[in-house]
């Protein structure tokens, strides 16, 4: 499928169809903000008539791991996506949530009762402080444009810091972060071969066959270097020192 969005700034990339979108009777800034969260036109039509007018509500719900066909319990229960995703935090399924919802009880109020007394009072502080931190943490990357798709293996992986934030925004999946990181590089580093249509296994490949000690690849490539280029370099004397001085006045200018 094609994830460009209509709200693309590239003028040399022709604007997309919006004729199915509005046929199925959505207005154009609707198409724009479900297009945005890569919702295609059939997963917004489910989650319309679902009871789900809007992209980021249907965004919030996901990452509480409500689907269209389920969502009505949770309204039904008049939970919304918020307390949704606190509940599915902690472990609780809709039924559950939904009794202890009808006794006026917050999921933290809730799980705080289920581990009180003595050293688990310890333990369920610790516990509530580390989910509030996920739950700011989900919070952010609603706030911060990454696409649903990129995001979603973020949130199903519990990585919701500023550094994820950052390896999101370049539109690097989190699986593929963790192995850029274990070559040595930086989320806008790992982005610039991601636009050139690398990827770690490729990067891994080629350097390896080149002969290039896997300790250096990241400072050559953090210098803005092919593996042809390292390997003239390497040849002409200059050192992987030299590389890693170059590669951190890249980092200092934003590459």
């Amino acid at each position: 499928m094609d994830r460009r969005r209509y709200d693309d700034d590239d003028e040399e990339r022709p604007p997309e169809d919006l004729t199915a979108w509005l046929a199925a009777g959505l207005r154009r800034v609707e198409a724009l903000a479900w297009r945005r969260w890569n919702f295609t036109l059939d997963d917004a039509t489910k989650w319309r008539r679902a009871g789900v007018p809007e992209a980021l509500l249907a965004a919030q719900w996901q990452a509480a791991a409500v689907r269209p066909d389920t969502v009505r319990g949770w309204l039904d229960a008049k939970i919304g996506p918020g307390e949704a995703i606190r509940w599915h935090e902690f472990g609780y399924d809709l039924e559950t949530a939904r009794e202890h919802a009808k006794r006026g009880e917050s999921p933290d109020t809730v799980f705080q009762r289920r581990y009180r007394g003595g050293q688990a009072g310890i333990t369920t502080r610790a516990a509530s402080a580390a989910a509030s931190v996920m739950h700011d943490g989900i919070q952010r990357f609603m706030r911060s444009g990454v696409s649903h798709e990129v995001m979603r293996g973020y949130l199903e992986t519990h990585w919701f810091d500023d550094e994820a934030i950052a390896w999101a925004k370049e539109g690097i999946h989190a699986h593929d972060a963790h192995l850029w990181q274990e070559i040595g590089l930086v989320a806008v580093e790992a982005g610039e071969l991601r636009k050139a249509d690398q990827t770690p296994a490729t990067v891994i490949r080629d350097w390896w066959r080149a002969g290039i000690p896997f300790d250096e690849v990241a400072e050559w490539i953090g210098a803005g270097l092919s593996v042809e280029e390292t390997l003239a370099q390497r040849a002409s004397g200059v050192t992987v020192e030299q590389a890693a001085a170059l590669r951190a006045l890249r980092r200092g200018g934003a590459l």
